[in-house]
């Protein structure tokens, strides 16, 4: 361990830089979100710490920990962008806050601040208790055991994320090599997968909709219902062939969303829609469904989503044009 200046950091050649941040500068709240992508997770965090910061969030940068689920940690953007500028050539991999890096239940002396572990730092002036004062090589070992540990927030994410996260080790490459072998011939599995997985989706929306077909008219479904349905659809909606219209539209704008899938289907005849339940990847999932259906010339009003059994359910009501 060695104490140096800011301007003779490009002196010491490092080549697995790991900045740790006076816990001053930082703020990091637990959450309590729902199962969700990791760009929701941000943008619902963001929203309900809005109240508890004083600055605006434009002018703030937020980062989020892997647990789930997950720490924010927020911290004043011109901080984050003076430090990798001034740190550009040296290529830092991480930035934590010192207070998230260290545990126990005793507050320590950290060079020129009183950090206490999981909770805050404060400069000096502030405390009046006595200060455990850790050697500076005993410092760095409490921090090297916090990184280690891998539950501390690395603030290097969305705009400040390292451009080439990839510093293998020259014994390590081989073994490198070798998965990406693998996992090419696992890029080429997968495809096939998906192939199978889009015809059995396809097949049991066939299938769901031929039964539909049966119910409303009393008569077999056509041997392609798809087909049926998009040629009435291209001469025009009519009410007596509502079904076929609305089937038409479901068709279209399934064909891109091979994670969602369609688990009922009903038609009612009175308002001349389709009753749909479906089961989404994620929370969010479902405006990805309106927009397909959008697209395919539908109006698809989807419900609330809820968690059953490790999958996402949601009903939706699929009419033909736009919303009124």
């Amino acid at each position: 361990t060695e104490r140096l200046s800011t301007d003779q950091l490009n002196t010491i050649n490092a080549s697995d830089l790991h900045i740790i941040l006076p816990g001053q500068a930082a703020r990091i709240f637990d959450t309590d979100l729902p199962k969700a992508s990791r760009a929701q997770h941000l943008k619902m965090a963001r929203f309900a710490r809005e109240d508890d910061i004083a600055s605006a969030t434009d002018d703030l940068h937020f980062s989020l920990s892997d647990e789930q689920p997950p720490r924010l940690a927020i911290i004043d953007l011109d901080i984050m962008s003076q430090l990798t500028t001034r740190l550009s050539d040296l290529r830092p991999k991480a930035v934590y806050i010192d207070y998230d890096l260290l545990s126990g239940d005793q507050a320590l002396r950290v060079i020129d601040r009183a950090v206490e572990p999981k909770q805050s730092a404060l400069d000096l002036d502030w405390i009046e208790s006595d200060l455990l004062q850790p050697t500076d090589i005993e410092l760095a070992t409490l921090f090297s055991d916090g990184i280690s540990e891998g539950h501390a927030i690395n603030l290097l994410q969305s705009d400040f994320r390292p451009r080439s996260a990839i510093d293998l080790p020259r014994p390590a490459l081989k073994r490198f090599a070798s998965m990406a072998a693998l996992a090419l011939v696992g890029v080429f599995l997968w495809s096939n997968i998906s192939d199978r997985a889009k015809m059995a989706q396809a097949t049991d929306l066939k299938l769901k909709t031929a039964e539909e077909y049966r119910a409303v008219t009393g008569q077999n479904a056509p041997s392609a219902p798809g087909r049926a349905a998009a040629k009435a659809a291209q001469s025009g909606p009519k009410t007596e062939h509502g079904f076929l219209d609305l089937s038409a539209v479901l068709f279209a704008g399934m064909k891109d969303l091979e994670d969602i899938q369609v688990d009922q289907l009903r038609y009612n005849a009175n308002n001349n829609t389709l009753a749909l339940r479906f089961i989404y990847p994620s929370f969010d999932a479902s405006s990805r469904a309106e927009a397909a259906m959008r697209q395919a010339g539908g109006y698809l009003e989807t419900g609330g989503v809820r968690e059953r059994d490790g999958t996402f359910v949601g009903e939706a009501t699929l009419s033909m044009g736009s919303a009124s």
